[in-house]
């Protein structure tokens, strides 16, 4: 995300005022604890830091852990106080241990101890006993459920209301597209928790054995995030086979995605939607894999017949992709991908905004990358070649916004461009 803007570092200062505020006025009324609940709130700490320092990850940028688990016992069996602290510490600890950057540290810290407290105040307003727990009371148990409501919305909205702030965003606009774990992902985090502070209660002496349900839900996870990135990993290697199969594409569909991922960080996309538009931009061409090789390669212009069955690549890529869950909400940038602005584009000659944004930033990034190595029919173009075509048919080929951005970008020397040539004029563009 780069730099944060001092609206940022202003929220993440207030947030962590907050949490720490709330810890200390909350230790007023909270009783002492006996040495054995205070072992145990030293465990629970260590087993926090222990988790964040052993992500799972689910996407090239994203990762998640099973600190909710430790977060929903702590507010189980400890009053919220002591649970803010437990996950606190273990927190910063692990933060410390990983070598994150201070506000990075401070808001991952804090944002711990507010899921803790908002969680744990929930169940004191239930006159929740955590000296001897009982699940028979109705009103407990759907404050149990609501508790785990407030924590995983503390979590999120606290995470989107940054992101918002640093990008100018609406917060409400990041978290809906934002995703996270499976819903049946998350309430097993959540059965483990009710399950290690049922066990620990009636005998403490009981927790190195839920270690083991821990590592079958850690391994459970762990198989399904590895299943989505060998999937991945071979969808996109079907669609190198494009690139192969064209000397002169060689790397085509890599350099597109990391040119669309920073025109959509460039364009205030939010990690999640600009993690989507470069999954979509990384497989965009791979509906060719269908398309003669003869036309692919022709050094002249094409029939009719052969660019009839160009145009087609778009839709069959979606084809191919719906196969794969992974890929379901990208599929429309990749169907999109080569509609225009004014209308004259293809497959379904979309315009303006009814075109999706991300297909119009990889629109722009295809052409770029197009326009700017060789190809059958002509040698790579110059930069200010490229740049000025871009220009020149900005509001009718290419959305202006995502031209801008690009200008920007290349200005900046934000992108690296291959080789060029010295030839001026641009005939076929980025089919």
């Amino acid at each position: 995300m780069g730099e944060l803007r001092l609206r940022a570092r202003l929220y993440i200062g207030f947030f962590a005022l907050t949490a720490v505020g709330s810890t200390l006025a909350g230790l007023g009324y909270t009783r002492p604890l006996s040495l054995d609940r205070v072992a145990l709130a030293f465990a629970f700490a260590t087993l926090f830091c222990v988790a964040h320092l052993f992500p799972l990850r689910i996407a090239s940028k994203t990762k998640v852990t099973l600190g909710t688990s430790v977060i929903f016992v702590s507010i189980l069996l400890f009053e919220p106080a002591v649970a803010m602290l437990i996950v606190g510490s273990g927190a910063l600890l692990a933060n410390v241990i990983r070598r994150r950057p201070p506000d990075e540290m401070l808001f991952n810290t804090s944002q711990a101890m507010l899921q803790a407290g908002v969680g744990g105040l929930l169940l004191t307003l239930v006159d929740w006993n955590r000296g001897e727990l009982r699940f028979d009371r109705p009103d407990q148990l759907v404050m149990i459920l609501v508790a785990a409501v407030a924590m995983y919305t503390v979590n999120n909205l606290s995470l989107a209301t940054m992101v918002g702030l640093q990008l100018s965003q609406s917060p409400l606009l990041v978290w809906r597209q934002s995703k996270g774990l499976d819903t049946m992902e998350r309430l097993a985090q959540l059965a483990l928790g009710l399950l290690a502070a049922a066990v620990i209660d009636a005998h403490v002496w009981a927790l190195p054995f839920l270690l083991l349900p821990a590592v079958a839900v850690y391994s459970s996870l762990e198989r399904h995030i590895q299943l989505r990135r060998q999937t991945l990993e071979a969808v996109e290697s079907l669609a190198d086979i494009v690139d192969i199969r064209d000397p002169y594409t060689a790397d085509h569909s890599k350099r597109v995605a990391a040119y669309a991922r920073a025109l959509a960080v460039e364009l205030g996309l939010t990690p999640d939607e600009a993690n989507l538009v470069e999954q979509a931009a990384r497989v965009h061409d791979i509906g060719k894999i269908v398309v003669d090789i003869n036309v692919l390669t022709k050094e002249g212009r094409l029939t009719a017949a052969e660019w009839e069955q160009l145009k087609r690549h778009p839709v069959t890529g979606v084809q191919i992709l719906s196969r794969f869950p992974q890929f379901s909400l990208a599929t429309s940038y990749v169907r999109h991908h080569h509609e225009r602005v004014d209308g004259g584009g293809y497959p379904d000659g979309l315009a303006g905004d009814d075109i999706p944004l991300g297909a119009r930033i990889i629109a722009v990034a295809d052409s770029f990358d197009a326009m700017s190595t060789a190809r059958p029919y002509r040698p790579a173009l110059p930069l200010d070649t490229v740049l000025a075509e871009l220009v020149r048919h900005r509001g009718r080929q290419w959305d202006e916004r995502v031209v801008d951005a690009l200008l920007r970008l290349v200005e900046r020397e934000q992108i690296q461009v291959p080789g060029t040539s010295t030839v001026r004029h641009v005939h076929r563009i980025a089919i």
